[in-house]
């Protein structure tokens, strides 16, 4: 018994190696699909020109065909990696963003073109810490890059971590002492610290350049209310308020005041105007409620 099976796979294993041969011989799958068509230089450049008209008429999703077809033929050319990664940004879809600007960082000749985009198509989907890696990324191509150093302060102090975010601030206003953002996030982070003084100079300083930059009011705002002066600080609040209402900030510290004040109807105000924005927020409701029910 042991002799005939030998002698069946001795016969046996040649037939099914030609069977094998055969079939990866003629391949027969590869007939119903065939290879995708690479396209010429001339059809390359019609199509480019195609994508670009049809993303500044604001048609992203056709844009982005035109871009993904590209990058297809030519995956190592960053320009089109670039207006995949801007169109899927357009159309709100951050997953696929943040990893064709992932490819952008890797291949671009000047990876730094891709920053801050990179670090926010993960802020929007959620992902903090995936974001701030990005923010650091950005920083450790260009040390002295001011816009990089905003971004990751920003990001660290939205997180939290208000510690490196001061320093990353102060760094920052040293490198470019016009900015801004750097100098009023310095003094958000000197507010948290309850340096009122420090914070005050800033944004009496910052309010004289951009007197009517909604982040400064509120910060000034914010610190007169800290140090007593309501009237001063609602005038502040409330310019912010009319200029941005949308930024509900201005509403939470006037509804505030307005409690230290006794003035529950401006209250209800502000909370009813902050309700309608965030329905659930049950804190601001219990207030409301809360300061309804004495009326």
């Amino acid at each position: 018994m042991q002799s005939k099976r030998t002698s069946l796979l001795a016969i046996g294993l040649p037939v099914l190696v030609a069977l094998v041969y055969l079939v990866f011989l003629y391949k027969p799958w590869a007939r119903s699909t065939p290879p995708s068509k690479k396209l010429t230089a001339e059809e390359s450049a019609a199509l480019w020109d195609e994508c670009k008209s049809l993303f500044r008429e604001g048609k992203y999703q056709d844009a982005l065909a035109d871009a993904l077809k590209l990058h297809a033929t030519y995956p190592g050319n960053h320009i089109y990696i670039e207006m995949a990664a801007e169109t899927y940004g357009k159309l709100g879809r951050y997953p696929e963003e943040a990893e064709f600007w992932e490819k952008y960082f890797d291949q671009a000749p000047n990876p730094v073109t891709a920053c801050p985009q990179i670090g926010q198509a993960y802020w929007r989907q959620g992902k903090e810490k995936e974001a701030i890696s990005a923010f650091e990324r950005c920083l450790a191509r260009d040390p002295e890059n001011s816009d990089s150093i905003f971004f990751l302060a920003h990001a660290l102090e939205l997180s939290g971590q208000t510690a490196r975010a001061g320093e990353l601030y102060q760094r920052g206003v040293k490198i470019a002492p016009e900015y801004t953002d750097l100098q009023i996030g310095l003094a958000r982070i000197y507010l948290r610290q309850d340096k009122l003084a420090q914070a005050k100079g800033i944004a009496l300083k910052a309010l004289h350049k951009s007197p009517q930059n909604v982040d400064v009011l509120l910060v000034a705002g914010l610190v007169y209310s800290r140090e007593g002066d309501l009237t001063k600080a609602k005038q502040y609040l409330e310019q912010g308020a009319t200029l941005a209402d949308g930024y509900l900030d201005f509403h939470y510290a006037l509804a505030r005041i307005a409690e230290e004040e006794n003035n529950s109807a401006e209250a209800i105000r502000q909370y009813d105007r902050i309700l309608k924005d965030l329905p659930d927020d049950r804190s601001v409701r219990s207030k409301r409620d809360a300061l309804a029910v004495k009326q």
